[in-house]
């Protein structure tokens, strides 16, 4: 494409945007820029790359450490958006219209890389800000999930009652937690994410696991109620990367999902044989709840339920076809193509998940009546002559 020099260009990506953008205006003097603002829907760590160097946001605030680093807020519209002027690969991202503002410069090529992110909002009920420990916590995650604790960063401290007469008053706390790699400062023609990826989506099925199971409070030494998790997206390279690249394209925030002890498997739509062998006219749902009723995202975990069919005296019997064992989406395990290829009187089909079960109603399948053709023989003589 032909492009103005000196101006500047938004880019929309039809769907989402990739993960890894090479940005390049071929045969341009260095003296000639361009400010290129990239939408991004799901926008999780950017990092900018000119000559294999990282180049920090213009708000950006190193640690002592030099190793990471948190972003200001600008006090007043356009403090942190880059000029013209400025050097090629200057960066800044808008929170409020999620744009990436790159400027080009010359001919030498800008990289933007994804480095994903795990949000997690702990809810630590009974407590005050001045009581709660950040670094405690820090430090029983980062040894629960076995990582180092500088992956791990308090982003948020919210009092249920932000008043200050209150602060003293135990009522509950909601604890934002942002989990991570370092930004790598100099990359090599080796350097790849893609393992950031999977460690991540992996820190989430942990955690999601261990509040499911009821055992996250336990495991990380803080009283926690409740869960929210927003999971990093897949990798390019995962097979999960497809439905994401479709999903639909918007500037609303990221869904979190509520996570906590299950209480119940609820079977919300009963499974329902047709009249015959074979696949069934209704497929089963099923809900896992909490002691609440509230919906429990176990899909943010690998955590499967499995379908089994019993007899009229409840002995298992193997005779269910089909996808028997599947994962959830949200708190909904849905079923698609289950069969049952044998007849049979007061089946039940049962479903599990860890300690919790749920039962269908019995009800019965039987094979087709044989069909019968009869036949009239008739035997014609020879015609007259």
């Amino acid at each position: 494409s032909i492009i103005a020099t000196n101006h500047s260009f938004d880019i929309f990506f039809s769907s989402v945007s990739p993960q890894k953008l090479r940005l390049m205006m071929l045969h341009a003097d260095p003296a000639e820029s361009i400010l290129v603002s990239v939408f991004y829907s799901n926008p999780q760590r950017l990092d900018v790359y000119t000559d294999n160097v990282l180049v920090a946001p213009t708000n950006a605030e190193w640690n002592a450490a030099n190793t990471d680093y948190t972003l200001r807020k600008p006090s007043y519209s356009g403090q942190y958006v880059p000029q013209l002027s400025d050097a090629l690969g200057t960066n800044f991202f808008d929170q409020d219209y999620k744009m990436l503002k790159v400027l080009v410069r010359g001919s030498q090529p800008v990289e933007i890389r994804t480095s994903p992110l795990l949000v997690i909002a702990f809810e630590l009920p009974a407590m005050t800000e001045d009581e709660f420990f950040g670094d405690n916590l820090v430090q029983n995650l980062a040894a629960f999930l076995k990582i180092p604790p500088d992956m791990i960063r308090i982003t948020k401290i919210i009092p249920e009652n932000a008043g200050a007469r209150r602060r003293k008053r135990s009522t509950s706390l909601k604890v934002e937690v942002e989990i991570k790699k370092l930004p790598v400062q100099q990359m090599s023609n080796s350097t790849d994410n893609e393992e950031d990826f999977t460690l991540l989506k992996s820190l989430a099925d942990n955690l999601g696991q261990a509040a499911v199971s009821g055992n996250l409070s336990q495991s990380i030494g803080f009283n926690v109620s409740s869960m929210g998790i927003i999971p990093p997206p897949p990798s390019s390279s995962d097979e999960s990367w497809k439905e994401e690249a479709n999903a639909e394209v918007t500037r609303e925030e990221p869904t979190v999902s509520y996570v906590s002890s299950v209480n119940n498997l609820l079977l919300m739509v009963e499974p329902i044989a047709g009249e015959f062998v074979g696949p069934l006219y209704q497929q089963p749902s099923l809900m896992a709840v909490d002691e609440q009723g509230n919906c429990v995202a176990v899909g943010v975990t690998t955590l499967t339920v499995t379908a089994s069919l019993k007899d009229a005296s409840g002995n298992s019997i193997s005779s269910l076809q089909g996808n028997t064992t599947i994962l959830f989406t949200s708190c909904w395990a849905n079923y698609t193509d289950l069969s049952i290829p044998h007849s049979g009187e007061n089946l039940t089909m049962v479903f599990t998940l860890k300690d919790w079960g749920a039962q269908s109603r019995a009800f019965n399948v039987r094979n087709p009546e044989p069909s019968t053709t009869s036949s009239n023989s008739t035997t014609s003589g020879p015609s007259p002559t």
